[in-house]
């Protein structure tokens, strides 16, 4: 890996860090999948994926080891992994690729609550249900962010890219 690919990381992985910051504090707005999303399209698998694993890193250091901070770790170079994947067709569909941001940012709140089966069946399920609204109306704002602000942002993305 070159110096170049190793800064690149190292400043997607600090701006999820900053967004993941920002907006947890602002109730329903999660746009951490938006930037991954966003990194994921415009940047190498490698430099997604690398860069979720770093931001979730980061997180544990931030927040503390706890089973809800290594299920960031899973899920999120998963996420990654997945769009860089659909990647050619997603550039084609705009639609297609911020239904699977809402999506990703629904199933997010979903799988964030597994953890609680180490407590129990009957304390996980009521976590899951009564969570549902919380994702629901997530990943209908990250779809909308996604409709709104991935084009302009991924066209400075790779201008600047391409000015390097």
């Amino acid at each position: 890996m070159t110096v170049k690919q190793l800064t690149k990381i190292a400043l997607m992985s600090a701006s999820m860090v900053c967004v993941f910051q920002i907006f947890s504090n602002i109730l329903y707005l999660e746009l951490i999948t938006f930037t991954i999303v966003l990194y994921a399209m415009t940047s190498s698998k490698r430099e997604a994926i690398l860069s979720c694993v770093i931001f979730a890193c980061l997180n544990m250091l931030f927040l503390g080891i706890t089973p809800w901070t290594c299920m960031y770790l899973m899920i999120y170079p998963l996420y990654a992994l997945v769009v860089v994947i659909f990647k050619g067709f997603l550039n084609k569909h705009l639609l297609c690729l911020c239904l699977l941001c809402g999506f990703l940012s629904f199933l997010c709140g979903q799988l964030l609550d597994l953890p609680f089966l180490l407590f129990s069946k009957h304390v996980a399920l009521l976590y899951w249900i009564s969570g549902l609204k919380t994702s629901l109306i997530q990943g209908i704002l990250s779809f909308l962010s996604c409709l709104f602000l991935y084009e302009p942002l991924s066209k400075r993305i790779e201008a600047l890219q391409k000015r390097q």
